[in-house]
């Protein structure tokens, strides 16, 4: 071979690296899964069945990668929580219904590890299933507020750099005949969260909308950039009395203050009178302190780090959407809004959000 390569002309270093090359192309695509075959996560090579295992919920199948020889199982619809899932099923009802984490722990006979770990799971499961649901809606009225939580310590004992504790908002978007939420974000109370807020409620809304908020001065710059050309926007300013300090009365030091007068204020288009409150918005606030422990202020129950903090919301937004029978509509918001055609339950939630 070597003499015939030398009577043609071959360069013997030439004809070496075409081998090689052609060795790389043959490993490259020999080692390539097929269609609909279950690949490694570690070299993304192609994997068979190995044996498999009952653990509490269901049969897990194994599998050995025929590249690196690793073997792992399949995945799991809580991202492997071993947990009955009975159980996961019971601490999130009690959580969507107000119990706090350690009150769960009691009445499940759990570990508050394990309660938080199911929160912090199922969370995320809702947080992408309200993404992937809440979109193109026809809305005629929307309001946007915002809602005041402690995460970990007091303000004034952190500083202005902590975003992870602290003051936290939960900026929430919701319409006014479907009392359907359609959008939330927590985080601090800053122009860069503001506008992200009022990027997503936007993308997900078609149509005109009319749109009611308060007087947070990021608003009306923001929301006029993203919704121009099919906004009816005004903002509505609660005036107090002079009593909301409280000062001079240390017995009514949290009492509400008196409420003297509304100012409104056109910002955009031509908004109906009618429509501009944000009375909707500041009901769902309250909702969301009575079924979040975490939000009930002069308690213990606060949130100590702000991943739990935003579980615990996508929890509750899922919940109220989509399982939660409205008093005024007589069904979910979810059913007023047509994005369902039924009444879910919790267990149908998970299932659904897995």
């Amino acid at each position: 071979m070597r003499c015939l390569n030398t009577a043609q002309g071959a360069n013997p270093m030439a004809v070496s690296q075409r081998t090689c090359i052609s060795w790389k192309i043959h490993c490259h695509f020999s080692f390539r899964p097929r269609k609909g075959q279950v690949t490694c996560h570690c070299c993304n090579g192609e994997a068979k069945k190995f044996g498999r295992f009952k653990n509490k919920n269901r049969i897990v199948q194994r599998f050995r990668c025929l590249r690196c020889d690793k073997t792992f199982s399949e995945s799991q619809p809580l991202d492997g929580l071993r947990v009955e899932h009975d159980k996961v099923v019971q601490i999130v009802k009690l959580l969507a219904e107000g119990l706090g984490i350690r009150a769960c722990a009691r009445f499940t006979n759990c570990h508050i590890a394990t309660v938080l770990s199911v929160l912090e799971t199922v969370g995320q499961k809702c947080e992408s299933l309200h993404d992937k649901l809440v979109r193109n809606l026809t809305v005629e009225s929307l309001q946007i507020d915002e809602l005041w939580a402690r995460v970990g310590i007091s303000q004034r004992r952190t500083t202005v750099d902590d975003v992870e504790r602290g003051d936290q908002y939960t900026f929430l978007a919701i319409t006014a005949a479907e009392k359907l939420i359609v959008s939330h974000l927590t985080g601090k109370r800053n122009a860069e969260n503001t506008e992200d807020f009022v990027c997503d409620f936007s993308q997900r809304i078609v149509g005109r909308v009319q749109i009611t908020s308060d007087s947070w001065q990021p608003y009306p710059s923001l929301v006029t950039k993203y919704l121009l050309d099919r906004l009816d926007y005004a903002t509505m300013q609660k005036v107090y009395g002079a009593d909301c300090n409280n000062s001079a009365s240390p017995d009514r030091k949290y009492s509400p203050g008196t409420c003297t007068g509304v100012r409104v204020k056109v910002r955009a288009g031509n908004p109906q009178a009618d429509r501009i409150n944000t009375a909707f918005v500041e009901r769902v606030n309250l909702s969301v302190r009575h079924f979040t422990k975490r939000f009930v202020r002069l308690g213990l129950g606060y949130s100590r780090k702000l991943a739990n903090h935003r579980a615990a919301i996508n929890l509750f937004v899922c919940a109220y959407n989509f399982c939660k029978v409205h008093s005024t509509l007589g069904c979910t918001p979810a059913v007023s809004a047509k994005i369902t055609d039924h009444k879910w339950s919790i267990e149908e939630l998970i299932d659904r959000a897995t």
